[in-house]
Protein backbone atom coordinates (compact mmCIF):
# COMPACT_ATOMS: atom_id res chain seq x y z
CA UNK A 1 0.00 0.00 0.00
CA UNK A 2 1.64 3.37 -1.06
CA UNK A 3 0.57 6.94 0.57
CA UNK A 4 -0.61 9.26 -1.82
CA UNK A 5 -0.52 12.87 -1.04
CA UNK A 6 -3.90 14.26 -2.77
CA UNK A 7 -3.94 18.57 -3.00
CA UNK A 8 -6.40 20.10 -4.17
CA UNK A 9 -8.67 22.94 -3.43
CA UNK A 10 -12.48 21.64 -4.29
CA UNK A 11 -13.52 19.00 -1.51
CA UNK A 12 -15.75 17.29 -3.41
CA UNK A 13 -12.80 16.02 -5.83
CA UNK A 14 -9.96 15.54 -3.19
CA UNK A 15 -12.81 13.41 -1.33
CA UNK A 16 -13.21 11.36 -5.06
CA UNK A 17 -9.64 10.61 -5.33
CA UNK A 18 -9.84 10.08 -1.61
CA UNK A 19 -12.18 7.18 -2.39
CA UNK A 20 -10.45 5.95 -5.46
CA UNK A 21 -7.03 5.88 -3.91
CA UNK A 22 -8.76 3.82 -1.01
CA UNK A 23 -10.33 1.39 -3.95
CA UNK A 24 -7.03 1.13 -5.56
CA UNK A 25 -5.45 -0.22 -2.16
CA UNK A 26 -3.58 2.95 -0.83
CA UNK A 27 -3.71 5.38 1.85
CA UNK A 28 -4.81 8.72 1.28
CA UNK A 29 -2.03 11.58 3.00
CA UNK A 30 -4.55 14.81 3.90
CA UNK A 31 -6.32 15.77 1.55
CA UNK A 32 -4.17 19.25 1.41
CA UNK A 33 -6.91 21.96 0.54
CA UNK A 34 -3.75 24.76 0.67
CA UNK A 35 -0.51 25.06 -0.02
CA UNK A 36 0.06 26.00 3.18
CA UNK A 37 -1.05 22.35 3.95
CA UNK A 38 0.47 20.81 1.55
CA UNK A 39 3.85 21.81 2.79
CA UNK A 40 3.27 20.85 6.37
CA UNK A 41 2.61 16.95 5.19
CA UNK A 42 5.61 16.91 2.62
CA UNK A 43 7.66 18.12 5.67
CA UNK A 44 6.77 15.74 8.40
CA UNK A 45 5.27 13.02 6.69
CA UNK A 46 6.03 9.88 4.42
CA UNK A 47 4.72 10.47 0.93
CA UNK A 48 5.50 7.51 -1.82
CA UNK A 49 3.51 9.91 -5.01
CA UNK A 50 1.30 13.10 -5.35
CA UNK A 51 -1.05 14.09 -7.09
CA UNK A 52 -1.22 18.08 -6.91
CA UNK A 53 -3.86 20.18 -8.15
CA UNK A 54 -2.24 22.97 -10.18
CA UNK A 55 -4.36 25.79 -9.01
CA UNK A 56 -5.42 26.21 -5.31
CA UNK A 57 -7.32 29.43 -4.49
CA UNK A 58 -5.32 32.21 -5.95
CA UNK A 59 -2.20 30.26 -5.13
CA UNK A 60 -0.47 27.40 -7.24
CA UNK A 61 1.25 24.06 -6.04
CA UNK A 62 4.01 24.71 -7.57
CA UNK A 63 5.95 25.40 -3.88
CA UNK A 64 4.72 21.92 -2.93
CA UNK A 65 6.03 20.31 -6.39
CA UNK A 66 9.80 21.68 -5.42
CA UNK A 67 9.46 20.29 -1.85
CA UNK A 68 8.37 17.05 -3.47
CA UNK A 69 11.23 17.20 -6.22
CA UNK A 70 13.62 18.01 -3.33
CA UNK A 71 12.42 14.78 -1.25
CA UNK A 72 12.71 12.81 -4.44
CA UNK A 73 8.62 11.90 -4.37
CA UNK A 74 7.00 11.16 -7.68
CA UNK A 75 4.26 13.48 -8.51
CA UNK A 76 1.71 14.21 -11.29
CA UNK A 77 -0.18 17.30 -11.84
CA UNK A 78 -4.02 18.03 -12.38
CA UNK A 79 -5.50 20.39 -14.03
CA UNK A 80 -8.23 21.54 -16.45
CA UNK A 81 -6.42 23.71 -18.42
CA UNK A 82 -4.17 21.41 -20.29
CA UNK A 83 -0.22 20.65 -20.12
CA UNK A 84 0.49 23.61 -22.34
CA UNK A 85 -0.48 25.41 -19.63
CA UNK A 86 2.32 24.57 -17.60
CA UNK A 87 5.76 26.29 -16.87
CA UNK A 88 8.61 25.70 -18.71
CA UNK A 89 9.98 23.93 -14.73
CA UNK A 90 7.47 21.64 -14.32
CA UNK A 91 6.42 20.61 -18.14
CA UNK A 92 8.26 16.96 -18.28
CA UNK A 93 5.95 16.19 -15.38
CA UNK A 94 2.87 13.83 -16.02
CA UNK A 95 -0.38 16.47 -16.12
CA UNK A 96 -3.64 14.68 -15.73
CA UNK A 97 -6.66 16.03 -17.26
CA UNK A 98 -10.02 17.22 -15.53
CA UNK A 99 -12.28 15.75 -15.62
CA UNK A 100 -10.58 12.30 -14.31
CA UNK A 101 -10.94 9.43 -16.06
CA UNK A 102 -10.53 6.92 -13.63
CA UNK A 103 -8.90 4.19 -15.12
CA UNK A 104 -6.22 6.93 -16.02
CA UNK A 105 -5.80 7.92 -12.39
CA UNK A 106 -5.34 3.96 -11.20
CA UNK A 107 -2.57 3.31 -13.81
CA UNK A 108 -1.14 6.88 -13.43
CA UNK A 109 -0.95 6.33 -9.49
CA UNK A 110 0.65 2.82 -10.37
CA UNK A 111 3.05 4.52 -12.43
CA UNK A 112 4.09 6.79 -9.79
CA UNK A 113 4.30 4.65 -7.31
CA UNK A 114 6.37 2.18 -8.95
CA UNK A 115 9.03 5.11 -10.34
CA UNK A 116 9.72 5.64 -6.76
CA UNK A 117 10.46 2.42 -5.49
Amino acid sequence: MARVLVVDDEALIAMMLSDLLTEYGHETVGPAHTEDQALKLVASTRIDAAILDVTLGDHDCFAVAEALGKRGVPFAFATGHGAQAMPDAFRQHITLSKPFDFEVVRRLVDDLVASGA
